[in-house]
């Protein structure tokens, strides 16, 4: 009786440990209740005021040549997936990407020369243009592209229409050599 009194005792306390366990977890769950109702009221708050004003380049970091002055967005739409964002399989976004209209007009960011403008892969049609001094923008998702390889484009100028389908979607990609860049530091 002894032994199965020291075992009941050891399981109680076990319990016991269990028990403010679940109270501790219990309590943190009701104060992230609490604070996803504090950052839901800031976010509309938030979303009253003013855009952001554009971030300033990095030191040392040289801004692409563009003919009208600012770097802009190829498509209207709503942005889905921002730069670095994870997706769901664990990739990291390079670019923004949009929800848009089926066979929206995409044009050219800023200035520069096409490189490439056809079917890639499970990406639709893309275009590869080149800015100079190692600025390229690639824009995936299009249905068909309106330019050729070798074509100068001016910046706002039409280089092809968004794909169809039922949730058309467009990516564009801003890269200084190759490396990913932070398009909103850059849009005026």
């Amino acid at each position: 009786h002894r032994r199965r009194s020291q075992a009941l005792g050891r399981n109680a306390m076990s319990e016991s440990d269990r028990a403010l366990a679940l109270g501790e977890r219990a309590r943190d769950l009701v104060e992230q209740l609490d604070s996803g109702d504090a950052a839901r009221a800031t976010a509309a708050g938030l979303a009253t005021l003013p855009g952001p004003l554009p971030r300033p380049l990095a030191p040392g970091t040289v801004a692409p040549r563009r003919s009208e002055g600012v770097y802009r967005l190829p498509v209207r739409g709503r942005l889905v997936t921002g730069l670095d964002e994870i997706s769901d399989s664990g990739v990291r976004s390079r670019g923004l990407t949009f929800a848009v209209a089926a066979a929206a007009p995409v044009v050219a960011p800023a200035a520069g020369v096409v490189r490439y403008a056809r079917a890639f892969r499970d990406y639709g049609v893309i275009v590869i243009i080149d800015h100079a001094d190692g600025w390229t923008t690639l824009v995936t998702g299009l249905g068909r592209a309106g330019v050729a390889r070798g074509q100068r484009v001016a910046a706002g100028a039409p280089i092809g229409v968004a794909g169809g389908g039922e949730d058309p979607r467009v990516t564009v990609e801003l890269r200084r050599r190759g490396r990913p860049m932070d398009i909103a530091a850059l849009l005026g």
